[in-house]
């Protein structure tokens, strides 16, 4: 593992994607404080299940949609939709009187 500080980021950017294609962790620090870690994408860190965290994460956050964040996850919608449920996630974000509203469309 390798630590460097936000300044030699700023003077360096792509020494993290430099360090991941070696499978180099990076630890980013602030004043020699962790802030973040850099950790390579390979297939290891994938077979320990980080590709359903990161699915989740950003479909939590709003960058991916449902079917996107499931694909990443390599899970059936159904079984994503399973697990964001278990973890308490919202999936429909949507005021009740609007869905209301959507939903007399159908009947």
């Amino acid at each position: 593992m390798q630590t460097v500080g936000i300044r030699a980021l700023r003077i360096n950017p792509g020494l993290l994607s430099s360090n991941a294609k070696k499978g180099v962790l990076t630890l980013v620090t602030n004043h020699s404080v962790p802030v973040s870690l850099s950790i390579p994408f390979d297939d290891s860190l994938l077979s320990l299940g980080i590709h359903v965290f990161l699915a989740i994460k950003l479909f939590e956050e709003g960058n991916l949609t449902l079917q996107r964040a499931a694909k990443l996850a390599n899970l059936p919608t159904e079984t994503f939709l399973s697990r964001l449920a278990t973890l308490g996630i919202t999936v429909v974000d949507q005021p009740t009187s609007e869905l209301d509203a959507e939903l007399k469309h159908f009947e």
